[in-house]
């Protein structure tokens, strides 16, 4: 959103819409921010990952029963907002045009 905002501020009229014309993708996948962006139109995308609080209880809690250190990295789920299949189709429509 801040790239998205400096350009919304830049003074010339042409370089200003021929940049607010291009996708913006976000990495802030919460309801009331990055998804609502998207819904606005402001956002093409936005990346939404799933909470890590569970993901790193279940390893302390393993960790402590086996006795053993946990790994050094540990992925979690992403996901786009929205779907990739609808992403997609978003850009289909845009070619066409």
């Amino acid at each position: 959103m801040g790239a998205r905002k400096a350009f919304q501020e830049h003074p010339d009229p042409n370089e200003r819409e021929r940049w607010l014309s291009l996708p913006f993708t976000g990495i802030d996948g919460l309801p009331t921010e990055g998804q609502a962006w998207v819904n606005e139109g402001l956002l093409t995308a936005t990346v939404v990952s799933g909470t890590t609080t569970r993901v790193a209880i279940e390893m302390v809690v393993r960790a402590l029963r086996s006795r053993t250190q946990p790994t050094e990295r540990t992925l979690i789920d992403l996901s786009s907002y929205p779907s990739l299949d609808r992403l997609s189709e978003i850009g289909a429509q845009r070619r066409a045009k």
